[in-house]
């Protein structure tokens, strides 16, 4: 049962809802959880001015205040070349998702961690091939990758993704069936209000591919 969790790694509300979706890939390894990179500032030539830094410390103090992840306030990436644009860290996900595809949610906690807790800045390349190395990719590998246009134009396709099914804003959870779209989750919430509208969806998913199964006559059922 496939499942889409649309985020990134430069959004605060997804880092904020990483422990979520860690309890809910723990809870449900049925799910076929598949990451998607879907944009939240590609492109982006936003410095961090003072006027930002406010912007951003405000949000930050909400998430760590409704879901306990730690934030490091002095924001060490910002630099007079830094720009909040999240393509490069959506790019560095692209290439562990073709690499590793298995370690792609952690990949996506370490850009969180190495952001919001060690500021690092993650739209540069090399600070990424250094992340990457650290679930065994080697830079040159990661790096060659990185500067491909297929994993740009893969990129891009996440991105289109995601405003193909009309997500609004990030973290998103949904699900794509028969052309069908059902959202499970829009923005941050804790697990337990999340979790009955899983097992809902899974219910509902298991009764239907039941019922899609079985075709009963007069003589034989047939599947």
């Amino acid at each position: 049962m496939k499942m889409f969790y649309f985020t990134d790694a430069m959004c605060s509300w997804c880092y904020g809802f990483s422990p979520v979706v860690k309890k809910l890939k723990e809870d449900h390894p049925e799910i076929d959880l598949q990451i998607i990179s879907g944009g939240f500032s590609p492109g982006s030539k936003q410095v961090v001015t003072e006027e930002y830094k406010d912007f951003l410390e405000y949000h930050w103090t909400n998430v760590n205040s409704r879901s306990g992840q730690y934030f490091d306030h002095s924001m060490k990436f910002v630099s007079n070349t830094f720009r909040y644009d999240t393509e490069s860290s959506s790019r560095a996900l692209t290439v562990v998702q073709k690499i590793f595809p298995h370690k792609d949610f952690e990949f996506l906690n370490i850009l969180q961690k190495s952001f919001y807790v060690e500021g690092k800045d993650i739209t540069n390349g090399e600070i990424l091939a250094a992340l990457a190395e650290e679930i065994g990719i080697e830079r040159t590998v990661f790096l060659e990758n990185f500067n491909s246009d297929d994993m740009k134009r893969k990129t891009l396709e996440g991105f289109e993704f995601s405003r193909q099914l009309g997500v609004k804003g990030f973290p998103t959870l949904l699900t794509l069936e028969n052309g069908t779209v059902k959202v499970i989750s829009h923005g941050f919430q804790p697990y337990e209000n999340l979790k009955p509208a899983v097992e809902d969806w899974l219910k509902n998913t298991m009764v239907s591919q039941m019922n899609a199964g079985e075709s009963c006559t007069d003589g034989a059922c047939e599947c």
